[in-house]
C-alpha cells in the first residue's frame, strides 16, 4: 500500500494510504480505531466507514481520534469522556462522527493532545480547541473542559506577548501541534503565508513516487531512485495517479483511481534510456513481482497489475517483455478470488485504447507460446495456459464494457498454426518429398485421411495425434476461435472420427419406416444397446434402396417434423411453436436419452435436424444459465409478464401484483398447486427490493428445476462416448445453427457459389435454370433445396458454405428425362433441355416426386 501518513495514539496506531484508504489497528477499548466495537486489534484492519471520504490526515490522541477529509471536514471518534470528540458529549463514539459545529468552516489542519483536539481554519485563520482543559491546553484562558469546538482569540495572545512589531507586519498561523496536555501554534508573517495557506500538513515529506522521479534531471541519484521505485509496490501503487478532480480518491472495487495516459507518457520517457529501462525491467521481474501477495492489503496495491502492462509496452516485442507478461500473469492468477474480481472490474473501466492494447499483448503472446508449443509438441505448457486464461477473462470482460472492442483481436488462427506445424514435421519426416505431394497429404492427414504403416508415417501420426491433444487443451478458451475458424475445427474432428469409424469402429445401420420414423429409430436404438458405442450413423429406409450420407440427411429432416407434430415426448408451446421438456412423464422412460444420442449422431456426423428446441437448451448443453429472455423466447407471454414485473417503476408493486414467492404448477390428478420458490415462500410478498431474486427465481425453477431429470438423460446422451469436444468452442446460438441449421437464405450465393461440369456459366441451359429459379416462389426454392440436399435448413455459416455442383451426363434424349439429384455431394443432374418451359416443368415435377428422382450413394 502506498502509505501517506502513519499516525499512533496511545496504544493505538493508523496508517493512511495516498488515495485514503485508513487502517487501524492497537487498543480500541473506547472505540478509538472506528471499527464499530470496542474489540481490540492484533494487525491492521480496513476502517472501512471511512470508505469515500477522502481522508487526508490522522491525528490521534490517548484515546481518541480525528480524521481529516480533503474537503475540509472532521470526523472524530473514540473516548468522549472530555468533550475531546466535539460533539457536545462525553460519550465515547464507536464510528466515524462528523464533528458538525464546525459545518460550513473548510478545516485545513488537525491535532490531537492526550485528551483534547485542534483544528484549523485558513480561511478566517482561527484554531479551535475541544476537550479537556484544566492545564489551559485549549488556549481559552480557562482551565474548564469544552464539549463543542470554540475558537481561540489568536490576536489576543500575539498582543499580549508583545509580537506584533509595530509596522504593520501581523503574525498568521502556520502549522498547530498538540500533543499530551499541551498545544502549539507556529505562526509567520501573513505576507510569507499567503501562497500556501491552504496546504496544511503537504509539507511533511512523502512517499517518493515514479512520476515525480521521471520529472527530475536523469543523473546518478535519480537513475537509482527510478530503479529503487520500480521494485517497490508501494512506490509504484503511489504513481501515476488521477489528480484531476481528485479522482484517485475514488479508488475502490470500480475504479483504479490511475491515470493511464500520465503513465503511458512516463513510460515513453523512460524508455529513451535503455539501460534504466533494462535496470527497471529487472527490478520488477526480480523483485517487484515476486513481493506481490496473493491477498493484498488493500484494493490500491493491485494498480501494479494495471501499471507494469505500460512497461511491458514499451519494451516491444522482446524475449524481455515475453519473460515479464510471464511472470506477471502467473502473480494475477495466484490473486485469491475476490482480488482478482476486482482487477476484471478495472478492466471494465479501463480506457478503450489501453484495454485493446491489453488484449492484443495477451493474444500475440498466447499466439506465440501456441506455436512453441505445436512446434514442440509439448502437451503441457504452464505458459500458455496462463496467457489464455487472462485472454478468455478479458474476453469476457469486454463483453461488459461501455465500448467493446471486436472479437477478432482476441482471435487466433489456430488452424493455420496446426497445418503449419504439420508441414514443417512432414517436411523433416519425409525430406525428398516436393511440395506439391506435402501439401495434399498433410490436408488429407487433418481430415483423418488413412496413412501407410511405414514407420516414417507412423511418426507423423504420433506427432499429428499429439496435436490433436494440445489442440483439445485449447477449447475451454473459446475467444481465441472465431466463426470460421470453428466450423474448420469441427469438420476436422467430424471428418477425422468417420474415417475412424470406418477404419476401425463399427457404424450404427438402422432401418425405419418412413411412416414412424420416430417409433423405429428408438426401438432400433434399444435393439442396439441404445447406440452408444459407435462413432458413426446411418438409415435406410424400409422398400427403398438409397443409402449413405443424403438418406440420412432427409431421416433426419422427418425425424424433426415428426418429434414436432406428435407430442409424444416434448411438449409444443403453442405460441413460440419450440419444443420443452414435458412437465409429466414421456411414454418412453428413455426417449430423451436416445435422442440426446441422435443429437449427438447430428454433430458428429454432420448432419442438420430442426428440433425445435429454443436456446436454453443449448445453453445448458454448453453449462451457460438460461436468463428471463429464454423464457421470452420459449414462452412469450409468461415471459412478458416476468418483464413488467420488472419494468414496473412504481413501489407499489406488492398491491399491483399480487405476487409472492410461489409459482403454480399442475399435480398428477390434474389440480392446480403452488409451489415455492424459496423457503416460506407463500408468506414472502414480491415487492420493488426483491423483484429480480423473484424473476430469477422464477426463471429458474421453469427451465431448470423442473426439467432436471429429463434434461440430464437428454445432456448424458449428447456428452456419450463419441461425442466431439470441439463442441464446447460453440457459443450456445452457434451450436443451435450447427444442430439445427438457419433460414438465412441468400439465394444469390447459391448461384454465385454454384460449379460446373459438362456445362459452362454461360450456356444457355445454366441461364435457363436460375431463371426458373429465380422465378420459384420461396417455399419452392426451399423444396428444391430439400430436393438437392435432403433439408431445406441453410448449414452452420450460410449459405456461401453450401455448394452445388450441376452436372450433364449427356442424355441422349434430353427433353425425356427429368433431372436427377445427388444428394450426397449436392449435384443436381440436369439434362440439356430445347427450351425453359421443358425445363420449368420436369424440375417442378422432379421437385414434386423427389424420392424418385433422388440418388442417394456414398
Amino acid at each position: 500500500m502506498p502509505v501517506a501518513q502513519i499516525a499512533a495514539g496511545g496504544e493505538h496506531s493508523f496508517a493512511l494510504s495516498l488515495s485514503g484508504t485508513v487502517f487501524g489497528w492497537g487498543r480500541n477499548n473506547h472505540g478509538q480505531l472506528g471499527l464499530k466495537d470496542t474489540e481490540d486489534r492484533l494487525e491492521p484492519n480496513h476502517v472501512t466507514l471511512l470508505k469515500g471520504k477522502r481522508t487526508i490526515y490522522i491525528a490521534c490522541g490517548e484515546e481518541h481520534t480525528a480524521v481529516l477529509t480533503k474537503d475540509g471536514l472532521v470526523y472524530t471518534f473514540g473516548a468522549g469522556s472530555y468533550g475531546q470528540l466535539g460533539h457536545n458529549s462525553t460519550k465515547d463514539e464507536i464510528k466515524p462522527h462528523l464533528v458538525g459545529y464546525l459545518f460550513g468552516s473548510k478545516v485545513s489542519q488537525i491535532a490531537c493532545g492526550s485528551y483534547h483536539t485542534l483544528v484549523f481554519v485558513p480561511s478566517c485563520g482561527k484554531i479551535y480547541s475541544f476537550g479537556r482543559g484544566e492545564e489551559g491546553q485549549l488556549g481559552n484562558k480557562e482551565t474548564r473542559d469544552q464539549l463543542v469546538p470554540l475558537s481561540i482569540n489568536i490576536t489576543d495572545i500575539f498582543a499580549y506577548n508583545g509580537y506584533e512589531d509595530g509596522h504593520g507586519a501581523k503574525l498568521a498561523v502556520k502549522r498547530i501541534f498538540a500533543g499530551g496536555h499541551q498545544s502549539f501554534a507556529e505562526c509567520c508573517d501573513e505576507m510569507d503565508l499567503l501562497p500556501c495557506v491552504n496546504q496544511s500538513f503537504n509539507t511533511l515529506r512523502r512517499i517518493v513516487t515514479v512520476d515525480q522521479l521521471l520529472e527530475q534531471e536523469l543523473d546518478k541519484n535519480t537513475r537509482k531512485g527510478i530503479v529503487r521505485a520500480f521494485s517497490s509496490s508501494q512506490t509504484l501503487c503511489g504513481s501515476f495517479l488521477d489528480v484531476n478532480k481528485d479522482g484517485h480518491f475514488k479508488t475502490n472495487g470500480e475504479t483504479s483511481g490511475l491515470n493511464l495516459s500520465a503513465a503511458y507518457l512516463g513510460f515513453v520517457m523512460l524508455a529513451k534510456n535503455s539501460s534504466v529501462l533494462q535496470q527497471v525491467k529487472t527490478a520488477v521481474q526480480h523483485h517487484l513481482i515476486p513481493s506481490l501477495p496473493r491477498s493484498p492489503t488493500c484494493v490500491e496495491t493491485l494498480r501494479v497489475y494495471i501499471i507494469i502492462p505500460e512497461l511491458i509496452a514499451v519494451l516491444g516485442e522482446s524475449r524481455d517483455s515475453a519473460t515479464l507478461l510471464e511472470s506477471l500473469s502467473r502473480s494475477i492468477l495466484s490473486l485469491e478470488d475476490s482480488y482478482f474480481k476486482i482487477l476484471e472490474r478495472w478492466w471494465c473501466k479501463m480506457p478503450y485504447y489501453f484495454f485493446l492494447r491489453l488484449v492484443r499483448m495477451y493474444q500475440k503472446e498466447s499466439h506465440r507460446l501456441l506455436q512453441l508449443t505445436m512446434t514442440g509438441a509439448s502437451q503441457c505448457n504452464p505458459q500458455l495456459h496462463n496467457s489464455l486464461k487472462i485472454l478468455q477473462t478479458l474476453y469476457q470482460v469486454n463483453f461488459c464494457r461501455h465500448h467493446t472492442i471486436q472479437e477478432r483481436n482476441f482471435c487466433i488462427p489456430v488452424m493455420k498454426v496446426i497445418k503449419d506445424s504439420l508441414t514443417a514435421f512432414a517436411a523433416q519426416c519425409f525430406p525428398k518429398a516436393p511440395r506439391a505431394v506435402m501439401d495434399p497429404f498433410v490436408n488429407n492427414a487433418m481430415r483423418g485421411c488413412y496413412m501407410p504403416f511405414e514407420p516414417e508415417y507412423e511418426q507423423f501420426k504420433q506427432y499429428l495425434s499429439v496435436l490433436c491433444k494440445i489442440k483439445e487443451e485449447l477449447i475451454p478458451f473459446r475467444c481465441i476461435f472465431d466463426m470460421e475458424t470453428k466450423l474448420k475445427l469441427w469438420k476436422m474432428e467430424s471428418q477425422m472420427l468417420q474415417k475412424q469409424a470406418f477404419i476401425s469402429e463399427p457404424i450404427l445401420s438402422l432401418e425405419v419406416s418412413r411412416d414412424a420414423v420416430l417409433r423405429d429409430v428408438l426401438d432400433n436404438l434399444r435393439s442396439q444397446g441404445t447406440g452408444d458405442q459407435y462413432a458413426a450413423f446411418q438409415v435406410e429406409f424400409t422398400g427403398e434402396d438409397s443409402f449413405g450420407y443424403g438418406v440420412t440427411q432427409e431421416f433426419f429432416t422427418l425425424l424433426g417434423r415428426e418429434l414436432h407434430s406428435n407430442g409424444q415426448i416434448f411438449q409444443q408451446h403453442e405460441e413460440s411453436g419450440l419444443l420443452w421438456f414435458p412437465s409429466r412423464e414421456p411414454e418412453m422412460d428413455d426417449a430423451f436419452y436416445l435422442l440426446g444420442i441422435l443429437c449427438r449422431f447430428v454433430v458428429s456426423n454432420g448432419f442438420i435436424c430442426n428440433f425445435h428446441f429454443p436456446l436454453a437448451l443449448y445453453k445448458k448443453l454448453l453449462h451457460v444459465p438460461p436468463t428471463l429472455d429464454d423464457l421470452k423466447e420459449l414462452s412469450p407471454t409468461e415471459g412478458k409478464s416476468l418483464q413488467d414485473v420488472l419494468d414496473y417503476e412504481y413501489d407499489d408493486i406488492e398491491e399491483t401484483f399480487y405476487l409472492d414467492f410461489t409459482i403454480p404448477i399442475e399435480t398428477a390428478d390434474g389440480m392446480t398447486a403452488r409451489k415455492e420458490l424459496i423457503p416460506n415462500g407463500n408468506n414472502t410478498p414480491v415487492q420493488k427490493h426483491n423483484r429480480k431474486q423473484f424473476v430469477d427465481a422464477y426463471v429458474d425453477y421453469r427451465l431448470n428445476t423442473t426439467v432436471e431429470q429429463e434434461f440430464e438423460a437428454f445432456s448424458r446422451g449428447f456428452r456419450s462416448r463419441y461425442s466431439l469436444p470441439v463442441v464446447d468452442i460453440f457459443l450456445p446460438e452457434e451450436l443451435r445453427d450447427v444442430i439445427q441449421g438457419n433460414t438465412k437464405y441468400e439465394w444469390e450465393l447459391l448461384e454465385q457459389n454454384a460449379i460446373y461440369d459438362g456445362y459452362a456459366r454461360t450456356d444457355a441451359i445454366v441461364r435457363n435454370f436460375w431463371e426458373v429459379f429465380e422465378n420459384l416462389s420461396e417455399d419452392m426454392k426451399k423444396q428444391f433445396l430439400a430436393f438437392l440436399t435432403g433439408s431445406d435448413r441453410i448449414p452452420v455459416g450460410g449459405i456461401g458454405n453450401l455448394r452445388i455442383q450441376i452436372i450433364n451426363n449427356r442424355s441422349e434424349e434430353p427433353d425425356s428425362t427429368y433431372p436427377c439429384a445427388y444428394t450426397c455431394t449436392r449435384t443436381l443432374d440436369l439434362p440439356n433441355y430445347s427450351s425453359i418451359e421443358i425445363l420449368r416443368e420436369k424440375l417442378l415435377h422432379a421437385m414434386k416426386f423427389g424420392e424418385e428422382f433422388t440418388i442417394i450413394w456414398d
